[in-house]
């Protein structure tokens, strides 16, 4: 029967038209390429989607890499903002502090003037040019330290001598010796002072001189009374 079918086709076959025999094998071909193309069309997405998904993930890290770089650089300059904002800083409190002995010069000398001389032209001069450098310094940051009445502070006040007075409470200043000053938050000359001290509680006991004219007192009655005669 399979003998017979074939023989069949083969000759509907060759009495068929040429150009529908070849359509009809193009159909087919073409039946079978779309058959696979499904298959394949699933194969390249998921390729496509797995090359997407790597070049999504690179990008990611790039830019996290590229926001540390920036925040390292942002770091970095602030960094050195203020290095060198503290270097200025530095070197002007040491200019400042030599030339503090200027300052207390000026004011020594303008302590000692005679008031009836106050109005002199040449000593009007003077007092300005200390004014003014006065308010040179303030303007770099200087800052003299209240020492008078205020409680001792050691991070402000040197203390050099100590007073028992009953006047002022014990560790208050009393008096200053030299006067001290900040810049920008920092002590560069404390101030040198006097401390109230409280006075110490002692029993009143005779002093040496009185004691020793009792003595005295004692030895020459005692000599009267032997040299009394019968």
């Amino acid at each position: 029967m399979t003998d017979e079918s074939e023989k069949k086709d083969e000759g509907a076959t060759s009495t068929a038209d040429p150009f529908e025999v070849k359509w009809r094998k193009k159909n087919e071909r073409t039946s079978t390429a779309e058959s696979s193309v499904p298959a394949t069309e699933a194969a390249d997405t998921a390729g496509l989607q797995r090359e997407l998904d790597d070049a999504q993930q690179r990008i990611k890290d790039l830019q996290d890499r590229w926001h540390r770089a920036q925040a390292d650089i942002a770091n970095l300059r602030r960094r050195t903002e203020q290095e060198r904002g503290d270097m200025e800083k530095f070197a002007s409190m040491m200019l400042v502090a030599d030339l503090l002995p200027v300052l207390d010069n000026f004011e020594r000398a303008i302590s000692t003037i005679p008031g009836d001389l106050a109005m002199l032209t040449w000593l009007q001069g003077v007092l300005l040019i200390e004014r003014h450098f006065q308010a040179i310094l303030e303007h770099q940051g200087l800052q003299p330290i209240d020492a008078v009445g205020q409680q001792f502070n050691p991070q402000l006040h040197e203390a050099i001598n100590e007073i028992q007075t009953a006047d002022h409470p014990a560790g208050t200043v009393v008096q200053e010796y030299q006067k001290g000053y900040t810049m920008h938050d920092r002590v560069i000359r404390p101030a040198l002072v006097e401390v109230a001290a409280a006075p110490e509680n002692s029993e009143e006991t005779p002093q040496p001189e009185e004691t020793g004219e009792a003595q005295t007192e004692t030895i020459a009655d005692e000599a009267e009374t032997d040299n009394v005669g019968p």
